[in-house]
């Protein structure tokens, strides 16, 4: 029984230093992202993704609570770049921190609504910004200087929880190492 309550307290202490990003080799992270469009409208929403070596580059693996202009837009599960409707072997969909590399298509299961976000100008020759209804029912080049990516960090009263956790964690592995050696 002891060495299960050992084995936990290691666990969660273990938990929640990943959770702090002290041993996050993988640099896998949530973003919040904001696109202003030109008449002033914005996308926005959360983003996951790993950020690569460089420090810039993020590869995208889901996009999640969209919002258009500061309401709930529709879900958009379907994560793709945009060699996807071109017919080309797909690449990973990335985005960057500074928004100047942008391969993102982002849409509904059926891909009748959400948008696209084309840097290189590879799906209509131009870097675009385009989207369906939910999301502006636009057509325009895309300007770097009009996304924002930032991390997400914990809210101060989780990072608090994570942190009493870490500590009971480790309480529980000292007490435990201590009765053992008093036997």
């Amino acid at each position: 029984m002891k060495t299960l309550l050992a084995q936990v307290a290691v666990a969660t202490t273990a938990g929640t230093i990943l959770s702090l990003g002290v041993m996050n080799a993988a640099q896998a992270a949530s973003f919040n992202f904001s696109y202003t469009l030109n008449n002033g409208d914005i996308l926005s929403g959360m983003l996951e993704g790993e950020v690569q070596s460089d420090g810039d580059t993020v590869f995208v693996s889901d996009i999640t609570m969209p919002m258009f202009n500061g309401a709930p837009a529709p879900e958009l599960p379907f994560v793709t770049s945009a060699e996807f409707f071109l017919g080309l072997p797909t690449t990973t969909p990335t985005v960057s921190l500074s928004g100047s590399i942008m391969n993102l298509l982002a849409c509904t299961p059926n891909c009748f609504d959400g948008f696209l976000l084309d840097a290189s100008g590879i799906f209509v020759g131009v870097p675009s910004y385009i989207s369906g209804g939910s999301y502006g029912n636009s057509f325009e080049p895309y300007n770097p200087a009009q996304w924002e990516l930032t991390a997400k960090t914990p809210e101060p009263a989780s990072m608090l929880a994570l942190l009493a956790v870490g500590a009971l964690g480790a309480a529980s592995k000292t007490k435990s190492a201590k009765k053992q050696k008093a036997q």
